[in-house]
């Protein structure tokens, strides 16, 4: 989840490009791009406090979504990700028995949700 989550946040910073800066569509994908990096360094660590070596490698939608044509083309692939993430999500969390564990995946679950909403008031 961390190397798919670090691609989601990479690939936003290409996609932020297609937009004029400081414009109502380009902050919004900022605000997405801030909860994917926050996302990472929350697993990170999680990892770290589990004494967990982890990957720094990007996962393979970065490369999948920058090869994606127009920018909104590219934003529709993005919300298909995080919908995709926020499945994970679903089906992990009755898994976790560790409440806090469980209660920082709810928060990114949540932070995925509203980066859904974020994206799709991009693309009207």
């Amino acid at each position: 989840m961390l190397e798919a989550e670090r691609a989601g946040a990479k690939a936003l910073v290409v996609f932020m490009d297609d937009w004029p800066r400081h414009g109502t569509e380009w902050k919004a994908l900022r605000k997405v791009h801030e909860d994917e990096a926050h996302n990472c360094a929350l697993i990170g660590a999680e990892l770290k406090r589990r004494g967990k070596e982890y990957s720094h490698a990007t996962g393979e939608f970065y490369a999948k979504a920058v090869a994606v044509k127009g920018a909104r083309e590219r934003i529709t692939f993005l919300t298909k990700g995080l919908r995709w993430a926020m499945r994970e999500f679903n089906v992990a969390l009755p898994r976790i028995q560790d409440a806090a564990v469980r209660d920082l995946f709810q928060g990114m679950r949540e932070r995925h949700q509203r980066s859904c909403n974020a994206c799709e008031s991009v693309l009207r």
